[in-house]
């Protein structure tokens, strides 16, 4: 090989984010570049929203540094991260691949939007939820009944290191779909502008935004930069989802609103955990047949490259999230999944010591289903 790419995308956590089209693509594509002597090496990040928060940098940060580590020679190495955020476009929106947000027009109310429309609703139900569970938590060195909002900010500064609210501050709702994945890239050009570490490394960054009704990504970034790999993903997506009537018809199950049958919680790495695997094991449990394919509209998917860090906390969006997929979503089955028993086992102990997702876990009687890419592939 004499160049390695590194492609990571910020997409949401819907269940919808995902078809048979989709891994294919990337699959061939990635094969066809592979023919040429470039490697490609793909990573997701999803959580509620698209929203590039400290964790998520963070998850950037630690994709690029392990890429590094495991680099064996001289090869040079390129890094994408592609922002995608997804909604329903009116019929007389521009849905060329590269588009603008003047000729985007989004329709108002549809279920194919992003729920994070409305996180700070998500984030005053959250705040309720704490007050009204009334936790003993150790915070500033005491123990504090977190029953207010002065005890919720003590909370997020002890637990969060964050220095506010919770809702409408720490979880906040997407201002404007149309304009949210430009915002985004221009927050993470500034994190890696201000990170001595990641400026160096030249990332390129598009965003987009995904139009469930088409079944198709839009760049709202000018095609700036061109992205050779992305580019043809996108392409070939475009033309087997119009061309191929079989293929069609399963990315109608995209287009429904969003019914998933479970959550899952894994690593961001697809090659550690992958939501595919998970999707297969899952319907196979509860005997329910997936033709081979992979089902759209099945698995609320959330990711990271720190979930198996099991002493820190989670980012705002993974929480909320979570809380949307639990109470809205009824998914009360969440699988979690690392690349083995142990990687597993480190997920869940953080799922533990997160104070609002263990509260989350009690109080709806979430079923947490421990499983391993490993056991899963094997079986």
């Amino acid at each position: 090989m004499h160049e390695k790419q590194i492609h990571i995308l910020i997409g949401c956590a819907d269940a919808r984010d995902l078809s048979q089209v989709q891994l294919d693509a990337i699959d061939i594509v990635g094969g066809a570049f592979k023919k040429k002597g470039i490697e490609i090496e793909y990573h997701v990040v999803r959580a509620a929203g698209s929203f590039v928060t400290p964790d998520v940098v963070m998850d950037i940060k630690r994709t690029v540094e392990q890429a590094q580590r495991n680099l064996t020679g001289p090869t040079p190495i390129k890094y994408f991260v592609h922002l995608q955020t997804h909604g329903h476009l009116t019929e007389d929106s521009n849905d060329a691949y590269i588009s603008h947000v003047h000729d985007l027009h989004i329709v108002d109310g549809s279920p194919l939007n992003c729920g994070m429309l409305h996180a700070s609703a998500v984030g005053i139900e959250i705040e309720q939820m704490i007050v009204e569970e009334k936790p003993t938590l150790v915070l500033d060195g005491e123990n504090v009944v977190v029953d207010n909002d002065t005890k919720i900010k003590l909370l997020l500064k002890e637990h969060y290191a964050y220095d506010g609210y919770l809702a409408g501050d720490w979880i906040f709702s997407i201002d404007l779909l149309r304009t949210h994945p430009r915002h985004q890239r221009t927050l993470l050009e500034k994190a890696i502008d201000n990170d001595s570490e990641l400026k160096v490394l030249d990332i390129k960054i598009t965003c987009g935004i995904m139009d469930y009704s088409i079944h198709s990504l839009i760049r709202v970034d000018d095609g700036d930069p061109v992205v050779p790999f992305w580019d043809q993903v996108q392409q070939y997506i475009r033309e087997h989802s119009v061309n191929e009537r079989t293929k069609r018809e399963v990315l109608i199950h995209q287009s429904q609103k969003q019914k998933p049958l479970a959550g899952l919680l894994c690593m961001s790495d697809p090659r550690q955990s992958s939501r595919n695997l998970a999707a297969e094991y899952y319907l196979r449990t509860k005997g329910i047949a997936s033709g081979g394919e992979y089902l759209p509209n099945t698995v609320f998917n959330m990711t990271g490259s720190s979930f198996d860090i099991p002493f820190t906390p989670f980012g705002p969006y993974v929480i909320a999230g979570f809380f949307y997929a639990v109470k809205h979503l009824k998914l009360t089955d969440q699988m979690v999944m690392g690349y083995d028993q142990a990687q597993t086992a480190r997920i869940m102990l953080k799922m533990k010591n997160d104070p609002i997702m263990n509260m989350i876990v009690r109080k709806f009687n979430v079923n947490l289903m421990p499983v391993n890419h490993i056991d899963v592939d094997h079986e």
